[in-house]
C-alpha cells in the first residue's frame, strides 16, 4: 500500500501529503486512513462535541519505506483511540490544530526512534494521523489507544491508588515533566494539563490531548479567542486575562502534584463557578497535606505561585523532582518509605475541558 490516500478534503490532503514528503522520520508522517480499514470500533467517550472511540486498526501505521517494493510497509494490526471532531465536514485548517501541534513536535524530537523503549519516550500521546466516518460525515483523529486510561479514572479506583508507593508516584510525576518539558522545548504550550489528559500504560505516564496546544509566541489573550479548561487547573493570569505561558501549564502541573500526594481532585467540593475562580485570584489553592516526601509540598507551592514569573521552569522541575526521587528511593531500600495516608473520599468533579471566556470576562469586570 501507499501512504498518501485522498480524503476528499483539499485542507486534509495537503497537510498529509506535506508531513510525507516533508521529512525523512517515520514519526512525522501523518496518514488518511479510509474508515473501512478499522474494525471492532466501540465508543468509550460520549461527548456533547467530541466523541472517542476504541478501535482495531487492520494495517497498523507506516514502518519505513520499502525499497525494493516502492512502497510503505506498516506495522500491522494494533488497537487506536479514534476522536471524532464534532461538526467537521467542512474541517478548517484550524480544526487540524492538534494534528498540526504534534507534527511540530515531532519535528523538534525527530533523532529518536518512536518505536524504541515501546514507543513511550518523549512522554507525550501518538498521533497517527486522520480518518473520515462516512456515516456522520465527521473526521476522527487517529491516536495511539492506552490501555490503563487517565490519571482520572485511576484516582477514581481509590484502593488502587493508596497500594501505589511514593516511588511509583514521583516516576509518573517525572515522566510528565519530561513530557511538558519536550514540549516547552519544542515552544508548544499545552494548554490545558489535567489528570483527564495524563494517559497511564504500563509504569509510564503520557501527556495527551494537544487540542488546546498553541506556540508559545502566539498570543492567546485576544477577546476573539475563545479559552477551554478545568477551573482548578487553570492558572490566575488566564483567568485575569493575561497572556498563557509556559508558567500556565506549571500552575496546572501543581494541581496534578496535589491530586498524586492526596488522592482527591482539586476544590472538588466547590462548585466551579465564577466565585471559584475570583478566589483562585486571590490566592487560594487547595489544602495542604503532610503525607508528601521531603521537599514535594515546597516545589508544589513553588510550581502553583500566583506570579507566573516566580513559578520554576520545567528544567527545575525535572532536577527537583529527580533529587525527590533519588532520596524516597534511599528510604524505599531501607524499608522506611514515605507513608500514603488516607484522604476522604473522593467527590465528584468537572473533568471536561469547558468554554471559559464569558467567565473570564466576567472575573475581569469585578
Amino acid at each position: 500500500m501507499t501512504a498518501f490516500k485522498p480524503s476528499g478534503n483539499k485542507i486534509v490532503d495537503d497537510f498529509i501529503k506535506y508531513t510525507l514528503t516533508n521529512r525523512n522520520e517515520m514519526i512525522s508522517k501523518m496518514e488518511f486512513v479510509p474508515y473501512d480499514r478499522f474494525k471492532n470500533i466501540e465508543l468509550i467517550v460520549g461527548g456533547v462535541f467530541d466523541k472517542i472511540y476504541k478501535a482495531t486498526w487492520i494495517d497498523g501505521p507506516i514502518s519505513y519505506w520499502n525499497h525494493k517494493k516502492q512502497k510503505y510497509d506498516t506495522y500491522g494490526e494494533m488497537k487506536v483511540a479514534l476522536k471524532e471532531l464534532h461538526n467537521s465536514k467542512y474541517i478548517s485548517s484550524e480544526g487540524l490544530n492538534e494534528l498540526k501541534m504534534y507534527y511540530k513536535f515531532t519535528l523538534s524530537m525527530a533523532s529518536y526512534d518512536p518505536y524504541d523503549n515501546d514507543g513511550y519516550y518523549p512522554y507525550i500521546s501518538k498521533y497517527y494521523g486522520i480518518t473520515l466516518d462516512p456515516t456522520t460525515q465527521n473526521f476522527a483523529i487517529i491516536i495511539k489507544y492506552y490501555e490503563l486510561g487517565d490519571l482520572t479514572n485511576h484516582l477514581s479506583f481509590t484502593e488502587e491508588f493508596f497500594n501505589r508507593s511514593w516511588l511509583d508516584k514521583l516516576n509518573m510525576l517525572n515522566n510528565i515533566i519530561l513530557g511538558l518539558k519536550n514540549l516547552h522545548n519544542a515552544n508548544i504550550l499545552h494548554g490545558d494539563i489535567h489528570s483527564g489528559n495524563i494517559l497511564l500504560e504500563k509504569n509510564f505516564a503520557i501527556i495527551g490531548d494537544l487540542t488546546a496546544a498553541k506556540i508559545s509566541n502566539e498570543t492567546l489573550d485576544s477577546d476573539s479567542d475563545e479559552i477551554f479548561g478545568v477551573i482548578p487547573y487553570m492558572s490566575p493570569e488566564v483567568f485575569l486575562g493575561q497572556k498563557f505561558v509556559k508558567a500556565s501549564d506549571i500552575y496546572s502541573f501543581s494541581m496534578i502534584m496535589w491530586e498524586l500526594m492526596t488522592g482527591r481532585r482539586p476544590f472538588w467540593d466547590r462548585n466551579h463557578d465564577a466565585d471559584l475562580v475570583i478566589e483562585i485570584c486571590n490566592g487560594l489553592r487547595p489544602p495542604i497535606v503532610t503525607n508528601a516526601p521531603e521537599g514535594y509540598i515546597e516545589l508544589m507551592k513553588e510550581c502553583w505561585h500566583n506570579d507566573p514569573n516566580e513559578r520554576p521552569t520545567v528544567t527545575n522541575i525535572e532536577s527537583k523532582i529527580k533529587n525527590i526521587l533519588l532520596i524516597e528511593s534511599d528510604n524505599y531500600h531501607d524499608n522506611n518509605p514515605t507513608k500514603i495516608i488516607r484522604s476522604p473520599d473522593i467527590g465528584p468533579i468537572t473533568i471536561n475541558s469547558s468554554p471559559l471566556r464569558s467567565m473570564i470576562d466576567f472575573v475581569e469586570s469585578t
